[in-house]
C-alpha cells in the first residue's frame, strides 16, 4: 500500500512539473459531406479529426453523408461515442433531432447558429477573414479587374466569403466586377470545371471557387499555356500542385486546433454548451495556403501586413463587415450592425458583384 501511494504522488509530481497529460477515454464521431479525399473541406475536417488519435482519442468517420441521411448516421454514431460532430451547413436540423433523441451523447454542428443548453453546441472557423485576404490579392492581381467565382451552395457562409472576397478586393481596386456561377454541389469537378470555363470565356482573369474541387486552379494553368493570362484561387486547402504557375494564395482551414480544444475540454470535465465558438486568423483556425511561386513581392507583402494586422487585433473580429457594407442594390448598412447573428443569415450580395442574387 505504501508502495502504491508513494507511486501516484509521484506520478502527480511529474505530470505537474512535466506538463505531461493523458486523454481521458473520450471518443469522437464525426460525419463528412464529402469524401476524405476531396482536396478541400472534408479533406481538411478529416485531417483535423485524424490529428486526434496522436493525443490519446478514439476516432471515427463516415465520409459522403447525404443531407437527408445524416440524422440516421448521426444516431448511430452516438450509440458509441461520447461526443459527433457534423461537418456540414445542411446538417443541422438533422443533428437538431439526433440531439433531442441522444440527450446522453454530445453533439457539434459546424457552420450553423442552431443549438441547446445540454448537449448540442455549434462552431465555426472565420473563413471570410481569410477570403478578405485572398480578395486583396485578387484585385492587386488583375489586369481586367473582373473576378470569378465558383458558388457551391448559396448559403450565408458562401456568400458572406464571396462578399468578403470582393470587399477585400475593392480596397485596393475599386474598379472590380465579380461574377459567381452557382453549381449548386459542394464537389463535382465536371460542374466545377464547365462553370471555371464560363467565367474564363467572360474574361475572369482571377478566378476563386467555393467547391471541393481544384478545378478552377487546374483550368488557370491550361489557359495559361494556350495564351491567356488567369490566376487561381484555392480552396479551404492548399491547391497549388495542380497550378503551380498560375495559383496566387487561399483560404486554408486548420480544424485541428478547434477540434483539440473542444475534445480536451471535454474529457477534461469543462465542456459546457453554449460557447458557440468563433475562431479566426488569429487562433490559427483558418490562414492563407503557401503563396504561388510567381505571385509579385508587393502584393504578398501588402497581403501578409493586413493578416499580421488582424492577428494583432488592429481589426475586429467581425471586420471588413464591422465597418459597414453597401449592398449590391444601392442601399447601405451601418458601421456596427453586422455581427454573428447577421452574418449567419446574410442573404445579400454587396456593391461590386454584377450576379444576380440566387435567392428571392
Amino acid at each position: 500500500m505504501k508502495k502504491l501511494v508513494t507511486f501516484i504522488i509521484s506520478f502527480v509530481v511529474l505530470t505537474t512539473t512535466f506538463g505531461i497529460s493523458f486523454a481521458k477515454d473520450i471518443s469522437v464521431g464525426y460525419v463528412l459531406v464529402g469524401p476524405s479525399n476531396d482536396g478541400g473541406w472534408s479533406m481538411r475536417h478529416s485531417d483535423g479529426f485524424k490529428s486526434l488519435t496522436k493525443h490519446g482519442y478514439e476516432v471515427e468517420g463516415v465520409e459522403s453523408v447525404a443531407e437527408s441521411d445524416s440524422e440516421r448516421v448521426f444516431k448511430k454514431l452516438s450509440r458509441k461515442h461520447d461526443i459527433v460532430f457534423g461537418t456540414s451547413f445542411g446538417f443541422m436540423e438533422s443533428m437538431v433531432r439526433a440531439s433531442k433523441s441522444r440527450p446522453k451523447t454530445i453533439f457539434m454542428h459546424a457552420t450553423g447558429y442552431k443549438g441547446n443548453d445540454t448537449n448540442m453546441d455549434n462552431y465555426v472557423c472565420h473563413s471570410f477573414q481569410a477570403r478578405y485576404l485572398s480578395g486583396v490579392a485578387a484585385g492587386m492581381m488583375t489586369k481586367t479587374n473582373k473576378i470569378g467565382v465558383v458558388g457551391s451552395h448559396p448559403i450565408p457562409e458562401i456568400i458572406r466569403n464571396i462578399n468578403a472576397l470582393t470587399i477585400g478586393a475593392q480596397s485596393v481596386n475599386p474598379d472590380i466586377e465579380v461574377s459567381v456561377v452557382w453549381i449548386n454541389s459542394w464537389f463535382d469537378p465536371p460542374k466545377d470545371m464547365d462553370a471555371a470555363k464560363v467565367l474564363a470565356d467572360q474574361k475572369n482573369d482571377v478566378l476563386f471557387t467555393t467547391t471541393d474541387s481544384p478545378s478552377v486552379v487546374t483550368l488557370a494553368q491550361q489557359r495559361a499555356e494556350q495564351g491567356q493570362e488567369i490566376w487561381s484561387m484555392g480552396n479551404d486547402a492548399p491547391m497549388g500542385q495542380y497550378g503551380p504557375d498560375r495559383y496566387v494564395t487561399g483560404m486554408m482551414f486548420n480544424w485541428n486546433v478547434l477540434y483539440k480544444h473542444i475534445v480536451d475540454q471535454l474529457a477534461e470535465g469543462k465542456l459546457k454548451m453554449g460557447q458557440r465558438w468563433n475562431w479566426g486568423l488569429k487562433e490559427n483556425c483558418v490562414g492563407l495556403s503557401p503563396w504561388g511561386k510567381n505571385v509579385p513581392g508587393e502584393v504578398v507583402n501588402k497581403v501578409e501586413t493586413i493578416k499580421m494586422n488582424w492577428i494583432n487585433d488592429e481589426m475586429d473580429e467581425w471586420y471588413p463587415f464591422s465597418q459597414g457594407v453597401t449592398k449590391q442594390d444601392g442601399s447601405k448598412i451601418d458601421a456596427g450592425v453586422i455581427k454573428r447573428p447577421e452574418l449567419e443569415t446574410m442573404q445579400f450580395y454587396v456593391k461590386g458583384i454584377s450576379s444576380k442574387f440566387p435567392i428571392n
